[in-house]
């Protein structure tokens, strides 16, 4: 598919909306990803014939990277001393857990719930739940560290969870948390002992 900025702009579109839709529970990961590459193609005057192969491809390829925020490492080798880590995300389970590998970060975690492992899409509270409970820890005692405020926000605001919003200068949507850190180096700081009490 050639590339130009109106493509990648119609693709991030797209996405977004059948991302949406599946925090609704209006559609399914698997229909997610054929029909974001279905929708692409018929937008841009291509047959819809490939979506399938592309969206399988595409999986393919996001499965093989392992992107890492600056700083995540030793923030992560710091948290890991103090504290039980987890994971809860809506992307999909088998891309996840192997971005997690290639990153060289699953090692961290003693816990990642995926949407689509567990059956629930943030922001419903309940994917927090099967995490707390695998970590066994209650919602008050925990905190959940994401950068959407709509939809990690609102898990953890209905979960009972403490939320701290990782701001990394997207425009939001809602209220904006008042725990909010720009860079995870950041949460160290916030964490401390006496910074605690006032998350």
């Amino acid at each position: 598919m050639p590339y130009t900025p109106a493509t990648l702009a119609a693709y991030r579109r797209i996405n977004e909306e059948l991302w949406a839709a599946y925090r609704r529970g209006e559609t399914s990961q698997p229909e997610l990803a054929r029909e974001r590459f279905r929708r692409l193609l018929r937008e841009i005057g291509a047959s819809s014939r490939r979506a399938r192969r592309l969206g399988e491809t595409y999986l393919d390829h996001l499965s093989r990277r392992g992107d890492r925020l600056p700083g995540c490492r030793p923030v992560l080798q710091k948290l890991r001393k103090l504290y039980r880590l987890g994971v809860v995300t809506n992307g999909i389970d088998r891309v996840q857990r192997s971005r997690l590998a290639i990153a060289g970060l699953e090692a961290f975690f003693e816990v990642v719930v995926t949407s689509q492992g567990c059956g629930f899409a943030k922001p419903d509270p309940r994917i927090l739940h099967v995490a707390l409970e695998a970590l066994g820890v209650s919602p008050r005692r925990a905190l959940y560290v994401g950068d959407d405020p709509a939809t990690d926000g609102g898990a953890a605001r209905a979960a009972g969870v403490r939320f701290c919003w990782v701001d990394d200068g997207r425009s939001v949507r809602g209220r904006r948390p008042r725990c909010r850190v720009e860079s995870l180096p950041e949460l160290i700081v916030r964490l401390r002992p006496a910074a605690a009490r006032s998350l």
